[in-house]
Formats: C-alpha cells, sequence, structure tokens
C-alpha cells in the first residue's frame, strides 16, 4: 500500500466578506494541492465548522467579534492538535499575531495579502502536514508489522526469560506487554520440554499424497506458528514443493513439530495460565502457571495423544517428555526450564517415548539430591572438545571427588558427565559410535560402585577426547600442507607473510604461528626465509639474473637487505658464490 496525499481542505475565518473573497481567489489553491470547503465570519460559526468539516488548516483574521481569532486559535489548538492555524493581521496588530505563534499557530500573513506571500505560507503548510502524514504513516506501518511479529516476539521473550537473560525487574513489565498472566501474588510455575523425532525410511521420502494430512497441516499452521521472519532457523516449504514434489526427510521432521505444536495448543484451548511455545532447540515447551497436582497427569496424557496423532506407517516417531520441578517465584522458571532438560536429556539412559520427570531421578527415598556445578560442567566440555584428554581426567578427578550419599547422585553426576561429553562430540560434528557409544554409556548407568564408575567414567572421557584430538591433528596436518604449497606458489610477493597467509586460509595469525612451529620445527618467518634462499640460490646457480632481479623474484625487493640474508643463510656473498660456482 502507497501512501497518498488527498487534498488539504482549508477553512477560511474572517468578519469581512471582502477579506475571505480576496483569500479564496488569491491563489490557485487546487494548484496547490488544497481545496477551501468552507467559510466563517465569527469565531462561534468556525467552532461549528471546524466540527463538521474538519479541516486540515484555518486561516483566521484577529479582530472579530465576540472572540478574537488568537481566542479561537487557543480553543482550536486544545480540542484538535494536529489542525494547522494562520493567523491574518495589519501592521499594527503585528506584534500581537507574533505573539501567537508561542500559543502553537502554525504562521501568520499580513494584510493586505500577496499572493506571493500566500503561496509561501501553503507550500510551507503543506511540507509540514505531508511530513506529518508520512510520519503516521510509517508508525502505522510499523504497528502492523509489530502486530504480525507479535507471536514471534513472545515466543523470544518467553525463551529469554526461560534462558534467565532478562533482569527479574524487567519481567513483569515485559510479560504484561506480551499478555503473560505474571503478578507477585501467583504461586510460581512447572514446565514440560517435549521432543518430537521421526525416522524416516528412505522409501518413505515421497510425494505429499503419502502423508496428505502433514501438508494441510502445513498449510494451516504455517502463519500462526512462524511469523513474519523464519523461527529457529527452518526452512520454508514453497507451495510447488507441498503440491508436486517429494518431502525430504527434514520436510516431513518439521511438519511433525508443527503438527504436534498445534495439538499442544489445541489440548490448552485459551488457557490464560499456560504458555506453549518453540525452543531454540525445535521443542515444544509448556509453561504452566496453574496448580501442581494434575500437570505431569496431563502431559502424560498429551504425550500418549502427540504419539497416537504423529504415529505414521512405516515411520517411527517419538514424542519424549521432560518435566522439571515446581518452582515458586516467577524469577525460578529457568530453573525449572533447565530442570525439564535434563530430565529429557536422560531419554539417552531410560529410552524414548517417555515422561521423565526430574525428581524422580534424582531423589530417593527423601536423600538429599546431587546438585551439578555447571561452570566444571562447561570446562570439562572445553576440555573434551579441544581434546585436552589429560586435563579433561583431572577435572573429572576433581568433580567426582565430592561425597555421593547413594547410587543416585554419583550416577546423576555420570549423566551430566556423559552429556557434555557427547555435545562436546557432536560440536566437532563426531558421527555413530564416537559421537555416543552405547554399549558404553549403558555399562556405565549400570555401575554400582563408586571406582568403577570413575574408571569407566574416564576411559570414556579419555575415548572422546583422543578421538577428537585425532581429527583435529588431521585436520591441522592439511592446513600445514596447503599452506606449505602455497608459499611455494606466492613466495615471490613481497607482501606474503604471517598474516596475509593465515587471513587466506580463515584461521588467526597465532594459531597458524603455533601449528608452523609444531609442524616443521621453525617459525613461519623463518620458514618462509628458508624457501625463498633456496629458490635464491638456484636461480643463481641455472641463471645470469643479477642480484636485485633474484630479490624481487623470490619476494624480497630491497638489495641490500636481500644481500644481508643471502650471506647469513648461505654462508658466503652472492659474487662469492657465483665465483666458487664457476
Amino acid at each position: 500500500m502507497e501512501l497518498t496525499v488527498e487534498p488539504l481542505k482549508v477553512l477560511i475565518v474572517d468578519d469581512e466578506y471582502l477579506i475571505r473573497n480576496l483569500l479564496r481567489m488569491r491563489i490557485d489553491w487546487e494548484q496547490q494541492g488544497m481545496n477551501i470547503i468552507g467559510e466563517a465570519s465569527d469565531a462561534a460559526e468556525a467552532l461549528e465548522q471546524v466540527e463538521l468539516l474538519r479541516p486540515d488548516i484555518v486561516f483566521t483574521d484577529i479582530y472579530m467579534p465576540k472572540m478574537d481569532g488568537i481566542e479561537l486559535s487557543g480553543i482550536l489548538m486544545e480540542r484538535y492538535p494536529n489542525l494547522k492555524i494562520v493567523v491574518v493581521t495589519g501592521h499594527d496588530e503585528f506584534e500581537y499575531a507574533r505573539q501567537s505563534v508561542k500559543l502553537g499557530i502554525s504562521d501568520f500573513i499580513l494584510k493586505p495579502i500577496r499572493a506571493s506571500e500566500l503561496l509561501q505560507v501553503t507550500a510551507k503548510l503543506r511540507a509540514a502536514i505531508e511530513q506529518e502524514i508520512g510520519r503516521e504513516y510509517e508508525l502505522m506501518k510499523l504497528r502492523e508489522e509489530m502486530k504480525q511479529s507479535l507471536p514471534y516476539l513472545r515466543e523470544r521473550f518467553v525463551n529469554q526469560w526461560l534462558s534467565n537473560v532478562i533482569p527479574e525487574d524487567e519481567l513483569q513489565e515485559k510479560a504484561r506487554f506480551f499478555g503473560i498472566p505474571i503478578s507477585s501474588g501467583e504461586p510460581g510455575s512447572r514446565i514440560a520440554v517435549m521432543e518430537v523425532e521421526v525416522a524416516v525410511p528412505q522409501a518413505k521420502i515421497a510425494a505429499p499424497e503419502v502423508y496428505p494430512h502433514l501438508s494441510e497441516s502445513y498449510h494451516q499452521t504455517h502463519q500462526a506458528q512462524r511469523g513474519p521472519q523464519q523461527q529457529h532457523g527452518q526452512s520454508q516449504l514453497s507451495q510447488h514443493q507441498t503440491e508436486g514434489h517429494p518431502h525430504t526427510a527434514e520436510e516431513i521432521h518439521i511438519l511433525l513439530r508443527m503438527v504436534g505444536m498445534k495439538q499442544v495448543q489445541a489440548f490448552y484451548p485459551q488457557d490464560s495460565q499456560t504458555i506453549i511455545v518453540m525452543d531454540p532447540h525445535n521443542r515444544i515447551v509448556v509453561l504452566s502457571f496453574g496448580e501442581d497436582t494434575e500437570f505431569a497427569n496431563q502431559v502424560q496424557q498429551l504425550q500418549e495423544e502427540l504419539q497416537h496423532t504423529l504415529k505414521l506407517e512405516g515411520c517411527e516417531v517419538d514424542v519424549t517428555v521432560g518435566i522439571g520441578q515446581w518452582q515458586s517465584g516467577w524469577g525460578r522458571a529457568c530453573v525449572g526450564y533447565r530442570e525439564a532438560c535434563r530430565a529429557l536429556d536422560y531419554q539417552a539412559f531410560v529410552g524414548k517415548n517417555q515422561v521423565i520427570c526430574f525428581e524422580d531421578l534424582v531423589i530417593e527415598g527423601g536423600k538429599s539430591r546431587y546438585h551439578s556445578d555447571a561452570q566444571l560442567l562447561q570446562q570439562l566440555q572445553f576440555y573434551v572438545s579441544v581434546g585436552a584428554g589429560e586435563e579433561a581426567v583431572l577435572l573429572l578427578e576433581r568433580m567426582l571427588s565430592v561425597p555421593f550419599s547413594d547410587v543416585s547422585q554419583f550416577r546423576m553426576a555420570a549423566m551430566d558427565v556423559v552429556t557434555e561429553c557427547q555435545r562436546a562430540a557432536i560440536e566437532q560434528q563426531l558421527e555413530g559410535e564416537h559421537a555416543l557409544n552405547k554399549e558404553a554409556v549403558a555399562a556405565i548407568f549400570t555401575a554400582d560402585h563408586l571406582p568403577e564408575l570413575k574408571s569407566m567414567l574416564e576411559q570414556h572421557v579419555r575415548t572422546v577426547s583422543d578421538v577428537i584430538q585425532a581429527k583435529r591433528q588431521a585436520k591441522e596436518g592439511n592446513l600445514i600442507d596447503r599452506v606449505i604449497a602455497y608459499l611455494e606458489e606466492n613466495m615471490g610477493n613481497a607482501e606474503v607473510g604471517l598474516s596475509s597467509t593465515a587471513a587466506a586460509f580463515y584461521v588467526s595469525s597465532g594459531h597458524l604461528g603455533r601449528l608452523m612451529k609444531k609442524e616443521t620445527g621453525q617459525t613461519f618467518v623463518e620458514y618462509l626465509t628458508q624457501l625463498r634462499m633456496k629458490k635464491a640460490e638456484m636461480l643463481l646457480k641455472q641463471t645470469d639474473m643479477k642480484g636485485y632481479e633474484i630479490g624481487e623474484q623470490v619476494g624480497i625487493p630491497d638489495p641490500h637487505y636481500f644481500s644481508v640474508l643471502f650471506k647469513k643463510h648461505i654462508g658466503r656473498s652472492m659474487n662469492e658464490y657465483r665465483n666458487v660456482k664457476t
């Protein structure tokens, strides 16, 4: 929709007919983009006309019976703030009229009315009004865009809240803006995180008629779920993909998530005590502010319904749910979310298609629960992901040195360690057994004694670290081979150096320098200089080129510096070298 400005409406107010007629006839109003829609002979009539006709501009004389133009302008400005008012005045009233500008009056013109002055005033007024209309139009478009974006923004806010990145003093204000019922009097929240996964056989990746309800559901739910921007990095399916082209496995997976999201929303119809969003990992999050008593049972029922609805012939569809504990206070919703995610992670050990409650993992018979140390776990993941096996094992010993009062506690610690190793493996793009050795993990979680568990965990951490280190070394060795080939080809360029070479291979200068020293036993500069001297020695033997020409050929255009380097590395000056050669 383009912005179009209609002719501006003008009302003339003056108790003298001749002045009103003069204003009407003085210029071509239509050419100025304006229409005179009415006249008034006094203030009372003017007030009626403004109310009836709603002009954009009012021209008014100062001296009129009963109420003068300044008083009239004050009333109009108060009632119609966007109205533009121009005062018509004589020379003897000039100072009085000029003071009226302070009241918000747009301009004034002097009698006798000259066409040039009137044209100047009307042009200025039209520009001002068009600018205001343009601003209002842009504001309207922004409001419309914000309205369309509101579901996406609301979802992003909830994810930020659950990630604990919103200060608690800002939480209630932002929640009210998004229509989330947060108040200091409400008790708290409980959170479930649902993961929908599908294994699609190659034979089932077919045209949409094989899964007709998925294509239909996609069109029905796309607008409601996605917003103006694509959320969570998912790709948008075009119409021809759903109307005549095969679905890929990823497309089917996306469609299933959307169908699942739609069913979860239908399970809680217009429930102000429940928020449903998709988290950054494409998992469905149910945040409940209601009573805690029935939540787990409701989620169990929902999980079973989702499994039944999403089941496709020949495809394995898994719906697994993790539930956090009841958290009192809105600021602790992030704790409930983390607990739900940790419970969901436990599916690797108890199997999919489960509803896993966090308290069932860490509480047995009223005993004290295990508490993860997020900082140590993050440090462990770092060591494993860079292949630092010894450091990772030392840190593991520190983590397991705390007293465990029962088996469930050190199994929970083992789950934390295995999870961080798995994250490191995925981050480094390990595949198959290297990403998660299921037999090794199963053995870890059947260990009944802490010494046995420590031994198996240590082996697991060392194995994943070693595989990552081997992959990194292979990658680094390949990088140095390519760098050496690059230097041999480009040594004649005087601009070639550590920084430019690092940039050419998209690595940092420091990293390349360390790899060069490790792989060649020389610094980058030492290696490049040696390469250039060998080339210079060959040119001296095989050509009659002058010394400065050889220097230019090997990337050292400064004759004096090249001569010094040559003698330092070869042991003789170029002339001595040539004489011996001869």
